[in-house]
């Protein structure tokens, strides 16, 4: 059964339970109120009998003029006897079967159904007298058969409703169905085309939408967003890897070609053979960045307890002996501790320093500080560079992206150096910024979970000025 069926059998069961209980307690009401107004007249016609009977007459014989006054009411059409205490029929309207009402024998006033002559009587039993000195007792009856025609119209009238109103309720309720799953069916649709078009572009209109169903298709939409950026960047991916590894490649066969000429003098041999080897270490590199920028944080990266201000000031030190010719100043405050992966936090300062120092003038001064924020750890490294263009700034951490004035400077740069940087800090649960304003210099701003920090005062320096 599909899902448009269900609801519509779910619309009809309710209302049907819905029109069930209220026909029941209709029913019900019905039948107390009619009962009640049936055994009023029964009661005021029960009095109006006992009215007629003279104090201790029930002990025998009615007097002559009691027996007419009951010979009156009899002609009106009430059905009543009066019986002695001893059960005896002292007088009945039952012409010729004074014995057919049943006999009662209660002690106290009561209402009950029985049949006289295949006729359905309502009945009222009053006794006389006291429970210690019984006078009798009168029995008054009325024909229910009106009553009961009356109910069973009522059970009929509220039974055709009911089926009426289920017939009533089926087509509405389908249609309604109708309209409430469209959105869904086109969500089916649309997601049984892209995967047989492969076409990410195409969208749900949220026209004359609202509430859940706006929601829906946003959210839909936007997941149809996120997919096909995510399958954009993959294949931009792709192809700038590509691109990347291919010249290697092309030098490393260019330098296989040369080394297979038997005339090559040594030297030159030497020199091809140091050309491949660099070569192959740039590539190998390369792949480690991309398999690193490829794999999910949470298995890339492994957390232990890290003393970061160690490994700032020793991330400082290679920068200084790599780079003879850069000034680098530092402020690293000791004894603080990240929870992290020390080799990729590593990687992460060397790619930041290094880019400081690739595009700062020579012998212009690099600053890095590192110190604390609250339960936060603060890095911070500036360059002496040009700055980096507005328009270059929202993609300065985008995989493969290099500025023109970074291309025209260093075009040995494949541009994944701040990429990894802001994956290391992000898979940390830090963030990264980054400010250059128009009048030159960059500075990197970097915060860390911090684990925990020694107290100051028992710390020595790190680092000295350079």
């Amino acid at each position: 059964m599909s899902l448009r069926l269900r609801l519509t059998a779910l619309c009809v069961g309710l209302v049907a339970l819905v029109l069930t209980a209220f026909a029941i307690s209709t029913l019900l009401v019905a039948r107390a109120r009619i009962y009640s107004s049936f055994d009023d007249s029964l009661q005021t016609q029960a009095n109006v009998i006992t009215a007629l009977l003279p104090a201790g007459s029930t002990g025998g014989e009615l007097p002559g003029a009691t027996r007419r006054q009951l010979e009156t009411q009899a002609a009106a059409g009430a059905l009543f006897q009066i019986r002695s205490a001893e059960g005896t029929v002292l007088y009945s309207s039952f012409r010729g079967s004074p014995n057919l009402l049943p006999r009662k024998s209660l002690e106290s006033q009561s209402f009950f159904n029985g049949k006289v002559a295949d006729q359905s009587l309502r009945l009222l039993y009053v006794p006389l007298g006291t429970t210690d000195n019984p006078g009798g007792y009168i029995e008054v009856g009325r024909p229910s058969t009106e009553t009961t025609e009356a109910l069973a119209e009522i059970g009929g009238t509220l039974a055709a409703g009911w089926v009426l109103a289920l017939l009533l309720t089926v087509f509405p309720a389908y249609f309604i169905a109708g309209r409430a799953l469209r959105p869904i069916r086109e969500v089916s649709g649309l997601a049984r085309r892209i995967e047989q078009t492969s076409d990410f572009s195409q969208r749900l209109r949220r026209e004359h939408s609202a509430g859940e169903i706006a929601e829906l298709i946003t959210t839909f939409n936007e997941m149809i967003s996120r997919i096909e950026h995510t399958l954009n960047s993959h294949n931009e991916f792709l192809a700038e890897s590509s691109h990347e590894l291919r010249r290697p490649l092309t030098n490393l066969r260019t330098n296989l070609d040369i080394l297979r000429d038997p005339r090559l003098p040594e030297a030159d041999r030497v020199a091809c053979i140091e050309r491949m080897s660099r070569e192959a270490l740039a590539m190998s590199a390369l792949v480690g960045d991309l398999l690193l920028l490829t794999r999910d944080r949470s298995q890339a990266l492994h957390r232990v307890e890290v003393d970061f201000s160690a490994l700032c000031a020793d991330a400082i030190s290679r920068a200084r002996f790599s780079y003879r010719n850069a000034a680098i100043e530092s402020d690293v405050r000791p004894g603080l501790f990240v929870l992290g992966d020390e080799e990729r936090l590593s990687q992460m300062l060397r790619n930041l320093l290094e880019n400081a120092v690739s595009y700062s003038p020579p012998g212009a001064p690099v600053t890095m500080s590192v110190g604390a924020s609250g339960d936060r750890v603060a890095v911070s490294v500036r360059d002496s560079g040009y700055g980096i263009s507005e328009e270059d700034r929202p993609h300065v951490f985008d995989r493969f992206y290099r500025g023109e004035q970074a291309r025209a400077l260093h075009k040995e740069g494949v541009g994944l150096g701040l990429a990894i940087v802001k994956y290391v800090v992000e898979g940390h649960g830090g963030q990264i910024e980054v400010e250059s304003p128009p009048a030159g210099g960059t500075t990197f701003t970097i915060e860390l979970p911090l684990l925990r920090a020694a107290p100051a005062e028992t710390l020595r320096p790190l680092l000295s000025a350079p």
